[in-house]
């Protein structure tokens, strides 16, 4: 298992490496369009998902009225009775109190993830001299301008992929972590962040235009 996860790893590495030969040893322009690459390519895998989350979120709220009779009728009096009830109004409707289709998603593209970060902190650490990118002196320090570039494209991704009745504070909380991890790590980190933001953005307007052609839940 060890092997197999190296070996996953090392063609994150590898890519990156290759990439940064390419554009004459700049790293940036590497992360850039490594992470842009990844993301891009996971399209086809988390815009389904996204619809399909998006799309169980909505019919959960469509019968959470009914779901709120039976809590108010029965959480006080029988407990055991309130827990059939409510699964009888999921089963009623066709719907699953947790869809595990998305969780099994989630799973598929979070070695992915890891091995864009592990290749990105791998090539920011073995940087023998600074390297600079625009106003940034060196890509292995926390720069509080990028870091707030790469929260402004997560939180834009956040906002692009939010859902109605969605808490406000939801919506921030994306933005801030990332500015907190960028600022914690590094610029180069942060660039990849920014990257990944900016096709969750784009991710985001796809879905929000695949779900505009679902039907209304029943």
């Amino acid at each position: 298992m060890s092997v197999l996860l190296s070996g996953f790893l090392e063609v994150f590495q590898v890519s990156l490496f290759w990439l940064t030969q390419f554009y004459g040893g700049h790293l940036a322009s590497a992360i850039i369009s490594f992470s842009l690459l990844a993301r891009l390519l996971l399209l086809p895998l988390t815009v389904p998902l996204a619809v399909r989350a998006r799309e169980h979120a909505r019919r959960i709220r469509a019968i959470r009225p009914e779901l709120e009779r039976v809590q108010a009728k029965w959480k006080g009096e029988d407990p055991e009775r309130m827990a059939k009830e409510t699964l009888a109004v999921y089963k009623r409707h066709g719907v699953k109190p947790v869809d595990s289709g998305l969780i099994k998603g989630s799973l598929v593209q979070t070695p992915v993830f890891i091995g864009l970060f592990r290749a990105v902190q791998d090539a920011l650490s073995s940087i023998s001299s600074p390297q600079a990118f625009l106003w940034v002196k060196d890509l292995a320090r926390p720069d509080i301008g990028v870091s707030l570039l790469a929260a402004a494209l997560v939180g834009a991704g956040s906002m692009a992929a939010s859902t109605d009745g969605q808490p406000r504070w939801a919506l921030v909380v994306p933005g801030v972590m990332t500015f907190a991890m960028a600022m914690f790590l590094s610029s180069g980190f942060a660039l990849y962040l920014g990257s990944s933001g900016l096709v969750s953005t784009l991710q985001g307007l796809l879905v929000q235009r695949a779900e505009a052609r679902l039907p209304d839940p029943v």
